[in-house]
């Protein structure tokens, strides 16, 4: 749909007045009550009620009762001249810190079933750079009193 620019000031096109588009969903398929599956064909009869229902909410093309957007209801956007093309905060690998720990299962006692255990490495430090502003970020794990380090 154009848009003509005047001397007037621009209005909205929809108005509450106006007539459901041709493509809306049935009326009555929402007060209609969908019965319980019993069996083979009460269950086939519930999925195709089903399909229909999710078909008519998703796959309506008309927007706003003015635009039937082309390509099944794909919207698309131009591309972003003024995005960054590289990430602003970067990672400094060569300070993370990662450490090994055992997870231990519990018995009924809930003490520790030395048997029955996984070992985890955790990401214990990261440090980020940020480019624009120059400056550091650092994020640490910190003891939470969980696991046994090897």
């Amino acid at each position: 749909m154009p848009l003509y620019f005047s001397q007037i000031a621009p209005t909205c096109p929809i108005s509450s007045d106006q007539p459901l588009g041709p493509l809306q969903p049935n009326p009555r398929m929402h007060n209609t009550v969908i019965p319980r599956a019993y069996d083979l064909k009460s269950a086939i009869d519930l999925a195709n009620w089903t399909r229909i229902i999710v078909n008519s909410m998703v796959r309506d093309t008309v927007r706003n009762n003015v635009y039937t957007a082309k390509g099944g209801g794909k919207v698309s956007m131009g591309k972003d001249k003024f995005k960054n093309k590289t990430a602003r905060w970067v990672e400094q690998k060569n300070k993370r810190v990662k450490k090994k720990y055992k997870y231990y299962a519990k018995d009924d006692k809930g003490n520790d079933d030395k048997e029955n255990y996984v070992t985890m490495e955790r990401i214990e430090r990261m440090v980020w750079y940020d480019r624009a502003w120059k400056s550091y970020m650092i994020w640490e794990y910190g003891d939470k009193g969980e696991g046994h380090p090897i």
